[in-house]
């Protein structure tokens, strides 16, 4: 009889590879010593300034490029800190928190997103997203809060790899304020909104400005650094944080026993009493809802609403396909 293994894993530390393999490759390989590591730190801090020096003469060999590029990276930089002025709403979400925690989990097939999403349009992402919104939406009804003209945001990690870092190791994550348009009550409009600012969001110079700030960490001293992450982290423009790792698609092993489900942990900032990860594994998506245990006793509803807002859209999505 096979016996069932369930894990919880925090989102903030979880690396997987989606090749089996390359991770048998690196396992087969002897780890490194402790000079060769620092041999390979003082090698990478050398190489920083030559980084420096080899941009310097690009912009001194084509200073058309260089001036455009200063203009688009200003402007970018202005567009995050233009985000301060539009800072999200006050909900029950947004209060003082505790020490302690409440965690509630959903699951789902990883297939009925892609069914959703290939009926209605968007990513699986905008439909994760906009399950999430219907959840709250209908959490914000139970505690009595009128959502006519409410839209919530959600901190959400976008990967900001540069095209000439495709393939090197390590994560390029910054965070972004995704719409949660709880106004909406019909879960296809919803849908398309999300899916049509998320599209924009990507592509607008918010994007650009945090990949900027996320490079300080190479050249800005500790204060800059501090600063600069203040302002793409900054408690007051957002609502909850939400995300979602797309994990590995083939059954992994602990001891000998089958993994079968997974459900990540976030974190709760400072004043946010909600976080959301989501994380797809082996043909499965997990929901993992962590809230703090003062203000959030009723998160069973938002775990059950989880449920309930998916089946709204995968009844519309049959719908749809049906009279295609």
């Amino acid at each position: 009889m096979k016996t069932p293994t369930v894990i919880i894993l925090s989102a903030a530390f979880l690396l997987f590879s989606s090749a089996a393999a390359n991770a048998q490759a690196r396992s087969d390989q002897k780890s490194p010593s402790t000079a060769e590591l620092v041999g390979r730190g003082i090698g990478d801090a050398i190489g920083l300034p030559l980084k420096a020096a080899e941009k310097a003469v690009e912009a001194i060999r084509h200073p058309e490029s260089a001036a455009r590029k200063a203009v688009e990276g200003l402007e970018a930089l202005s567009a995050v800190l233009g985000q301060f002025a539009d800072p999200a709403p006050d909900v029950p979400l947004n209060q003082p928190i505790g020490p302690h925690r409440r965690y509630v989990w959903a699951r789902s097939e990883l297939a009925t997103f892609k069914r959703i999403k290939d009926s209605l349009g968007g990513t699986v992402n905008d439909v994760v997203l906009a399950v999430v919104t219907g959840s709250i939406r209908n959490w914000l009804h139970a505690r009595g809060v009128r959502t006519e003209g409410l839209e919530l945001r959600a901190l959400v990690p976008v990967s900001i790899r540069a095209e000439d870092e495709h393939g090197n190791l390590g994560n390029r994550i910054t965070l972004m304020r995704g719409p949660l348009p709880v106004y909406i009550e019909d879960p296809v409009r919803r849908l398309h909104i999300i899916s049509e600012e998320m599209a924009g969001l990507k592509e607008s110079k918010q994007a650009l400005g945090a990949e900027m700030i996320s490079r300080f960490n190479d050249f800005a001293p500790p204060t800059l650094l501090a600063q600069a992450s203040r302002i793409n982290f900054s408690t007051r423009l957002f609502n909850l944080l939400v995300t979602n790792v797309p994990g590995p698609q083939v059954p992994l092993y602990v001891l000998g026993r089958e993994l079968e489900e997974v459900f990540p942990v976030a974190f709760l900032p400072q004043n946010h009493a909600l976080a959301v990860a989501i994380m797809s594994y082996h043909g499965k998506i997990g929901f993992g809802l962590l809230a703090d245990y003062d203000s959030m006793e009723d998160i069973e509803l938002l775990g059950a609403g989880i449920t309930d807002s998916l089946a709204e859209l995968e009844t519309a999505a049959g719908e749809s396909a049906a009279a295609a």
